[in-house]
């Protein structure tokens, strides 16, 4: 046989097991990453891809393989993370700056760039880990002289170090709570950052002038400042954890509550910005079982006829049409607690704030929810709730009703039923027996 023939032959064979062996490492990858991530085979295939077209770009001898191989055993311990380096020598840099400048012993103006740089690291490193999903700080973040770092990380807020610093200082903060749930709790709540962040909201909100659409929301510093601040303090809120004293004062005051409707009714379209202010009402409202004790109703029923509040009730109608609860409280869903304290103080609040389309609207949306949702689904108890304090209010009557029909449907239905919940018979009867034209000649209410 020709010698070139058998040549080609192992030519041929030496490709394939060439590709058959590529075909192989590229099938593991993709497992490994599919076996750590569990993305889909597409994310895992494109995400080999970049890995093995970088490794081709970067010509690693065997000894820089090597020196890879510890990298990532570095990466793989927890103990000594190249992060966890990193996060305690930014904070102890920032450490040193809030000392120097709590004894003046120094002009910002010289170390600026470096706090200011050591803060967006800072930043950066949290966000990334909250991102991922990743505990890796959380045991560092509860030792005590990390503790000691980050109470002067905080304390900084209440030092002249510029508007943009507070708003990154409160969003790291923030970022510390998510990643290590009890540091709000056992470092935060009693830490003046908490009166430092409402004074930064309040400040930037009253320079604002209330007849234009907030100007200084269009430069770099104060919109980020004030979302930065009303998240953590909402992160404050839903720990359910009483506040000091003063702060608690500071939180319920008029005058910084208006600034928040303000802020809310003057943000033109800029929903983040609105939403973050909604969601501190929310959560800020969760706080009070009592409607006339509740300083929210007590300040917009002050404020009505300065502030329409119109932007703030049409977010929540459409929230409340969506099925979304924007604080995803495990216990007590916002946006039907804010709407029945609306109702709850005697309609009085209600009155002032809503339109008569607005009750309808609301009324639908219960109708719906009802109709949509099993018997025995525990939600419906509080749809229910809202509905009777609705009514009771007078306001929605067999002429400006326009669900009677799906009502009586879903009213029947749980009666009826051998399952339904005790309390949403009760809730329905009660219903019934106030207004005489939701019921119907088969309607068992007397069970």
């Amino acid at each position: 046989m020709d010698d070139s023939i058998i040549m080609n032959n192992n030519d041929d064979d030496d490709d394939n097991n060439t590709i058959e062996h590529s075909d192989e490492i590229v099938s593991d990858i993709i497992s490994l990453i599919h076996s750590t991530t569990h993305s889909s085979y597409v994310i895992c295939s494109q995400l080999s891809s970049k890995l093995i077209s970088y490794l081709s770009q970067i010509h690693m001898n065997d000894n820089q393989w090597h020196d890879l191989e510890k990298a990532v055993e570095r990466f793989d311990q927890s103990i000594d993370h190249p992060d966890l380096r990193r996060f305690r020598q930014l904070i102890e840099t920032i450490s040193i700056c809030s000392n120097d400048c709590e004894e003046r012993n120094y002009t910002l103006g010289r170390d600026a760039n470096t706090l200011f740089e050591s803060i967006c690291q800072l930043q950066e490193l949290l966000q990334s880990h909250v991102n991922l999903h990743c505990t890796l700080l959380s045991k560092l973040i509860e030792q005590n002289d990390i503790q000691l770092h980050l109470i002067d990380v905080m304390n900084l807020t209440g030092m002249n170090v510029g508007n943009q610093i507070h708003g990154i200082l409160c969003d790291i903060v923030h970022l510390l709570c998510q990643i290590n749930r009890t540091f709000s709790v056992t470092n935060v709540i009693d830490h003046p950052i908490v009166s430092n962040c409402i004074r930064i909201i309040q400040t930037s909100i009253n320079s604002i002038c209330s007849t234009v659409v907030l100007k200084i929301f269009s430069g770099d510093n104060a919109k980020p400042t004030v979302i930065f601040a009303l998240r953590l303090l909402t992160d404050l809120l839903l720990t359910n954890e009483s506040f000091p004293v003063h702060v608690y004062g500071q939180l319920s005051n008029c005058v910084f509550l208006k600034s928040i409707f303000d802020l809310i009714e003057n943000s033109g379209e800029d929903n983040e910005l609105i939403l973050t202010a909604v969601k501190f009402i929310l959560s800020f409202n969760l706080r009070f079982d009592y409607p006339h004790e509740n300083p929210i109703m007590l300040t917009l029923l002050a404020v009505n006829e300065q502030i329409s509040c119109r932007e703030l009730i049409e977010r929540l109608i459409l929230l409340f049409n969506r099925s979304v609860d924007p604080i995803e409280c495990k216990t007590t869903n916002s946006i039907i607690k804010f709407f029945s304290d609306l109702f709850g103080d005697q309609a009085t609040t209600s009155d002032a704030l809503l339109y008569d389309s607005d009750r309808r609207l609301i009324v639908e949306i219960i109708s719906r929810e009802l109709s949509d949702r099993s018997i025995t689904d525990e939600a419906t108890t509080t749809y229910l709730s809202l509905l009777e304090l609705i009514l009771r209010s007078q306001s929605i009557t067999s002429e400006t009703c326009t669900r009677i029909d799906e009502l009586q449907t879903s009213f029947r239905a749980h009666l009826y039923a051998e399952n339904c919940l005790k309390q949403n018979r009760f809730i329905i009867n009660e219903i019934l027996r106030q207004h005489c034209w939701l019921s119907t000649n088969d309607m068992p209410f007397y069970l």
